[in-house]
């Protein structure tokens, strides 16, 4: 009776509805095929809700990290130092390969052509990445072969006037060199130090004439000597020129550094050039969002105040940039130098 009663009342209110111009909603049958579609549909959401999690459980396993230069440089210190402290925050093993050569083209190639699963990532420098790209011969890989994940410091050169150059500050180092097309010599150690002086050449129209050396220290001994008029170094040498008749002319970062306050930079004279050094945290082309998020992350977690003592330490400036950082800042440096390149094709040879 209770059953019948029941059937009666749905009935009355399927026809109330009708009546009203409000159809009743009926849920169709579900045949058997209907019923298997779904039930593999929810499956395929479980393997990739599954794979999701696999993603962010990374990594599960030693992780093999390339930096592209030799073992004791400056790229290798950082990077030692910082895969360190994500090694002890992941639990897991972080290898570092030392693949030097080509201005890091040598493991570059290598860490391109890896599976992009996560366990292989490495690091690059900025501008010998950008030079390579601009000026290598032979190049297996391109700017959007690499992930771009972020990075976690800065430096940057400076340029020197010898104690017999004349020059005080920049204003009489251009206006010499306005009068005087090549005959001020400046001393420099690499392909990054002929694309900064190239910008800063194209910036005040001026023409400078480079002196090539092996290293720092040899430029450092050249304008000691006076042996050149100016020199491109490293910030860390300003400390050691002081009381030796040297000036610190500039600095080609994008703000003042720290520990030289006290001297301009090239875009506050009003040149525009701003060419910072910093490394790159790269995997290859292709890895998970999840995997590079979790890479972004635990980089931005483990430099704390105690990691940020220790870069001081190594005469290393922080400065923590994201993914979209990062890759906004590497896209303005390569356009820089790539019209410097076409406007100069001969600068690098």
């Amino acid at each position: 009776m209770m059953k019948k009663m029941s059937l009666l009342l749905a009935l009355c209110m399927t026809a109330a509805l009708t009546a009203c111009g409000k159809p009743a909603e009926t849920k169709p049958a579900e045949n058997p095929t209907t019923a298997a579609a779904a039930e593999s549909g929810k499956e395929a959401d479980s393997m990739a809700a599954d794979t999701q999690a696999a993603e962010t459980d990374y990594p599960k396993k030693s992780v093999q990290f390339i930096v592209p230069y030799s073992a004791g440089g400056g790229t290798d210190s950082l990077m030692r130092l910082l895969t360190a402290a994500m090694e002890k925050d992941w639990g897991q093993p972080l290898v570092v390969s030392n693949k030097g050569g080509g201005l890091g083209q040598v493991g570059l190639t290598e860490l391109a052509a890896a599976k992009p699963d996560g366990y292989t990532i490495g690091a690059l420098s900025n501008s010998d990445h950008v030079l390579v790209l601009l000026t290598g011969e032979n190049v297996s890989y391109n700017y959007d072969s690499f992930e771009y994940l972020g990075a976690i410091n800065t430096t940057s050169n400076v340029l020197m006037a010898g104690k017999d150059s004349g020059f005080k500050s920049m204003e009489d180092l251009v206006a010499y060199a306005k009068e005087n097309p090549g005959k001020v010599t400046v001393s420099i150690s690499g392909k990054t130090h002929i694309a900064e002086l190239g910008l800063f050449e194209q910036a005040a129209g001026i023409k400078l004439t480079t002196v090539m050396q092996e290293s720092g220290s040899d430029s450092l001994n050249a304008i000691l000597g006076g042996h050149v008029d100016c020199a491109v170094l490293d910030k860390k040498f300003v400390a050691q020129v002081e009381g030796q008749g040297i000036e610190t002319l500039v600095t080609f970062a994008g703000e003042r550094v720290p520990v030289i306050p006290d001297i301009p930079t090239l875009k506050e004279l009003g040149y525009g050039v701003a060419t910072e050094t910093y490394r790159v945290i790269v995997a290859p082309k292709g890895t998970p969002q999840e995997i590079k998020d979790k890479i972004t992350a635990t980089m931005k977690k483990v430099t704390d105040e105690e990691f940020q003592k220790s870069m001081t330490d190594m005469s290393e400036l922080y400065r923590f940039l994201d993914q979209d950082e990062v890759k906004a800042r590497l896209d303005q440096d390569y356009k820089a130098v790539e019209s410097l390149v076409a406007e100069n094709p001969d600068l690098f040879k």
